[in-house]
């Protein structure tokens, strides 16, 4: 005998119980025929169960509710055998209200003094209610004045970024002025150089220049002015005091004012060029 018969047989015995099982074939299609049967069975019985515990879980409880409402009218000295149809409807209400106000003994002044204990969570409520609704207008005022804020930031960075691109544009522009200025004095220090090369290859010196010329210049005036001096003071003389020596002397003069006159004619005739100094 294999497991789904030895099954098959033990589920037979819990139903006939002390009777006789009735014969049945035992081939191996009609023990699977009756394995399927017991598992049925058995599901439907446990659901059965299942349902009839329920049952009498919720029996008890209307037997307890059913008891609860009976103390609730023997309270009162209500029977709903003696009221009316709008007594009952009245009685209903009653017990509803009895319910939302959380009332376990439905007397008129525990449902009073309930009332008044919901109207005060109403009040309350409400009065919250009120003040959170004052919070939400100080946290909107508030939420308004951090955007204003929020604005006046976003345009200050704004007008910052701006300047500073336009402060980096005149950066620029200064940076290629100087780039600019550098590359000229590079240019003049090339060509300074380039023209004192040639002023050297030409055998220019410094006694031909604007400055010594100017100087010489300028010591010829005092020579002549001296010899004028001097050819003045001798006209005042009536008698020169030794004529050979006054002759001597202005013969020099002359012959230094020639010497002068001579070199001021040979400078002039050379190519003149200017001190760069100057």
């Amino acid at each position: 005998m294999d497991i789904k018969h030895r099954e098959v047989v033990q589920w037979l015995e819990e139903v006939y119980g002390n009777d006789q099982i009735p014969p049945y074939e035992k081939s191996e299609r009609s023990i699977n025929i009756l394995h399927q049967l017991m598992t049925v069975s058995k599901c439907s019985e446990k659901n059965a169960k299942l349902l009839a515990a329920d049952y009498a879980t919720k029996t008890a409880e209307y037997n307890a509710e059913g008891k609860q409402i009976s103390k609730w009218l023997d309270s009162v000295n209500i029977k709903p055998s003696i009221l009316l149809k709008e007594g009952q409807q009245g009685l209903t209400a009653f017990a509803t209200s009895a319910q939302v106000l959380d009332v376990h003994i439905p007397t008129s002044t525990n449902i009073i003094l309930a009332a008044n204990q919901l109207e005060m969570e109403h009040m309350q409520t409400v009065n919250e209610q009120e003040q959170e609704r004052g919070r939400m207008c100080q946290l909107l005022e508030l939420n308004k004045d951090v955007a204003m804020k929020i604005d006046e930031i976003r345009s200050i960075h704004k007008q910052a970024e701006a300047t500073w691109n336009q402060q980096q544009e005149v950066l620029g522009k200064d940076k290629k002025q100087e780039y600019y200025v550098k590359e000229k004095r590079k240019d003049y220090i090339s060509d300074m150089n380039y023209y004192e090369a040639k002023l050297n290859q030409v055998g220019m010196t410094k006694n031909i220049m604007h400055s010594a010329l100017s100087k010489q210049w300028a010591q010829l005036k005092e020579v002549e002015q001296q010899v004028s001096s001097l050819e003045m003071k001798l006209k005042s003389y009536n008698l020169p005091p030794d004529m050979t020596l006054a002759e001597v002397k202005v013969e020099e003069a002359r012959q230094k004012l020639a010497a002068l006159m001579s070199d001021m004619a040979a400078a002039c005739k050379e190519p003149c060029y200017e001190d760069k100094n100057d």
